[in-house]
């Protein structure tokens, strides 16, 4: 395979997909890079339930446990965010372009009781981002307890989440 004699001679740290891959094709490629950093995708397919299945090998799980950012251009489901934080559970940087069929504060409620213990960033897209959302989540994790010793800051359409 020419691919397999290109990845001998050198090592690829970020990898950027910008076409919608299947998981099972995904973890074929984590499973060839084995020192990948940064993972850019455009969105996930599911087949199968991922979760159900012997699949994806424990090498490839091996290689994705390093993975430390992740970005995801056109999230689909939740399903996809709960993939790669299994897959990377060393993840500390997750960037959401898109929510699909989800507001902010359902979807910040679920991703905030689902974190590992290394993910310290997360940066989503809000296309109606404005002071008044940064408020209303503010007090959302505050009255719900979901973060603490937290920051939540607004730069155009991103909200970033960062804690400790």
């Amino acid at each position: 395979m020419y691919i397999k004699s290109i990845l001998n001679r050198v090592q690829i740290y970020h990898l950027d997909i910008q076409r919608k891959i299947s998981v099972d094709r995904l973890m074929q490629i984590i499973h060839l890079l084995p020192d990948l950093i940064t993972l850019k995708i455009n969105s996930l397919s599911f087949y199968r339930s991922f979760f159900n299945e012997e699949f994806p090998t424990t090498c490839s799980i091996e290689h994705a446990s390093k993975i430390k950012k992740v970005y995801i251009e056109n999230m689909q489901t939740i399903e996809e965010i709960n993939f790669l934080l299994y897959i990377c559970p060393h993840m500390e940087f997750l960037n959401l372009q898109c929510l699909h069929g989800t507001t902010i504060e359902l979807f910040l409620r679920d991703m905030l009781n689902k974190i590992n213990k290394d993910l310290r960033l997360l940066c989503i897209y809000v296309s109606k981002a404005d002071d008044n959302m940064i408020k209303r989540l503010s007090t959302m994790i505050d009255n719900e307890k979901l973060l603490s010793n937290y920051t939540i800051h607004r730069e155009l359409n991103d909200i970033y989440f960062q804690w400790k």
